[in-house]
Parts: structure tokens; C-alpha cells; sequence
């Protein structure tokens, strides 16, 4: 089945295509009136029917592209990067676009990235909080991947994971997942129990993996749309990113909900444990008032600045029960030559 019968099959196609019809409609009808539909989103059906229905032109040897959001989290990134790297087997290059309130953090990042400089990780400083948006787009534009999968800093990788495995599935028709997992059963941002939803048996012949489709089930498990290690289309996320309004990774999160419609008739694929876990230990945006921890950015930063990093290998295997969760974490001496010469 080629990818465009795929796409009418699960009724996607034939909704934008609809939708692209109506818009012209409506304005034919206007017209005897010198009007024409003005709608921001007017034009989006076409932008995403064209980006589904374009054939990958790009040349890269990586399915996807990751790009993590970062803001005065060095010591936690590192722990990110470091997970990332020990757990990841294939992994795909790396795009760090980050902020600092002072020029102690952006010290602490400019040697947090030397640690990786042997690594595919290209870092971006974010010029100020107004450029977030631009700098994004830039950074989507420039992958050529036909994926890419976002990621924030206060995350760490808890199993082992393959990139080839996790990047096989065609984003058009199934949003993969590497938070969820049949070990998670309650929702941390909404403080609330969370039901499994209705898996779909023999969807996906892989054992290691769960399928659902997005509408059927509830809070995290319908939430497609998430920065925290859902893999997307690159070209759809470059049309949704050019119409949403935004200006840092939480406004930006939150206002890709409003296109939820164009997802949640897509399946949902994970593992059946899930491959990492949000330490949601400190708050750094004032976006939105999510719960979090009581361990201050500033007390990081003066762990990193002597040397400390968080004992991120105590996590491997941790079972969570909630996507974002609170969870003790330690400092251990940091070993900085393990990541100079990229072993």
C-alpha cells in the first residue's frame, strides 16, 4: 500500500482535502462581493495535504533529527545528553536550542558542550526570548531528515533504545512515542490515575511495542502533540510551526494543541515500558504554572561549577509510574574525559 492510500485509509487525506474544497467554496461565493475568507488557518489544509503528498527530497543518512529545549539546565542536560548517548544505540544528530537568564549559565553550557563536541550535537543559543519562534523554524528548515522528535532538558533516557527500531514507522499515519508505556498509570500534570487505553492487537507485528489510536484513549495517552519524545514529520512540523503563535517550548507545546483534529484519528505506537522519564525537579518558565520540584537552578549550577553532575545511571531500569514524575536524584563526581574523546 503506498503512503497515499495509507493516508485515505485512515480518513486524513480525505479531511484536508475537504477542508481545502470548502475554503475555496466559501470564497467563490464571496466573491460577487469583493470578499474572500480570512482565516489564519485557511490556508493550512493545502500546506499540510502538500506536505504529506510530497515525495522526501532530502538526502540524509539518519531518519530523524532530535531537537531538545533547553533554559538554565546545565547540569541537567548533561545528564540528558549522557543518557542519550550510553542508551541510544544509532543515535541521530542533535540540535540544543537553549537560553540563560546570566552569564554563569551560558559559562556552564559552553563547557557542558565542549564535554560533547565529539558527539552530533550542534548547540543554539537562543538570542532572546522573541526569537524563539524564528530560531525553531531555522533549526526545522535545516534538518534533512524526513522526521524529528523534540525533547526537553530535564528528561533522561532509562532504557536501552534504537534509533533505526524507534524511526521505522511512517509518521503520516502513527505518532510514536518513547515517554509512553503500559507501566504508566497515572497523569503527573493533572495529578490523576490514568486508564491503559484499548490497545489494537497484531496492529504492529513488533512484541516489543503497544498500538492505540490517539482518540480512544485519555490524558497522556491522548496527547499526541507533545515536545517530550513523540516523533513527527519534519515538513508538517515546519507548516504547523509557521501558523502557531509562540515564544518559548511551552507556548509552543501548548498552542500545537489546537491542531489535535489532524492527529488524534492517527495511531499511537510505544514500548511497552517506557524509554524515558521527565524529572520534573524545578521550574524555569513562567509560561504556566506546572507543578514541579524544589531543587533550584542556581543550586545546580553551583554542583556543576564544582564538578558534580547528577547521578544519572542510578535511573537506568527506574519503572515510573507517570511520564513526568518527581523522583530523588543524587550528585556524583563528574567525568568529563569519558565525553572529550567521544567514548
Amino acid at each position: 500500500m503506498d503512503i497515499l492510500q495509507t493516508i485515505v485509509s485512515n480518513g486524513l487525506y480525505m479531511y484536508l482535502k475537504c477542508s481545502v474544497v470548502l475554503v475555496e467554496t466559501i470564497n467563490v461565493m464571496l466573491m460577487p462581493f469583493n470578499l474572500i475568507l480570512v482565516k489564519k488557518e485557511s490556508n493550512l489544509p493545502r500546506e499540510l495535504l502538500t506536505a504529506y503528498t510530497t515525495p522526501h527530497k532530502r538526502i540524509s543518512e539518519h531518519a530523524a533529527e532530535c531537537i531538545i529545549f533547553s533554559m538554565d539546565r546545565g547540569l541537567q542536560l548533561h545528564s540528558l545528553l549522557s543518557s542519550y548517548f550510553e542508551k541510544v544505540k544509532n543515535p541521530v544528530p542533535v540540535h540544543v536550542l537553549y537560553r540563560t537568564s546570566s552569564t554563569s549559565h551560558q559559562k556552564a553550557y559552553y563547557s557542558l558542550f565542549s564535554l560533547f563536541s565529539e558527539h552530533p550535537v550542534t548547540a543554539v543559543h537562543q538570542k532572546d526570548r522573541d526569537s524563539f519562534k524564528k530560531q525553531l523554524i531555522t533549526i526545522l528548515e535545516s534538518i534533512k531528515a524526513e522526521n524529528v522528535f523534540f525533547l526537553v532538558d530535564d528528561i533522561v533516557f532509562t532504557e536501552d533504545t534504537d534509533m533505526f527500531d524507534f524511526t521505522k514507522f511512517d509518521t503520516r499515519t502513527a505518532i510514536v512515542s518513547l515517554r509512553l508505556g503500559a507501566n504508566l498509570k497515572r497523569a503527573y500534570t493533572t495529578q490523576k490515575d490514568q486508564k491503559l487505553p484499548p490497545f489494537i492487537p497484531d496492529a504492529i507485528q513488533d512484541s516489543d511495542k503497544l498500538c492505540w489510536t490517539w482518540e480512544s484513549g485519555e490524558l497522556d495517552w491522548a496527547y499526541p502533540l507533545s515536545v517530550d519524545g513523540n516523533l513527527f514529520l519534519t515538513q508538517e512540523m515546519i507548516v504547523l510551526a509557521k501558523n502557531t503563535d509562540f515564544n518559548s517550548p511551552n507556548t509552543f507545546e501548548g498552542n500545537l494543541q489546537r491542531y489535535v483534529h489532524y492527529f488524534k484519528h492517527r495511531y499511537g505506537v510505544c514500548y511497552k515500558k517506557s524509554k524515558i522519564i521527565n524529572i520534573p525537579i524545578n521550574k524555569v518558565q513562567d509560561d504556566y504554572k506546572n507543578i514541579h520540584g524544589a531543587i533550584h537552578q542556581d543550586y545546580l549550577l553551583d554542583q556543576w561549577n564544582r564538578g558534580m553532575q547528577i547521578d544519572y545511571r542510578a535511573l537506568y531500569g527506574f519503572v515510573n509510574e507517570s511520564a513526568h514524575q518527581e523522583i530523588e536524584i543524587s550528585v556524583v563526581k563528574r567525568s568529563d574525559k569519558m565525553y572529550a574523546d567521544g567514548t
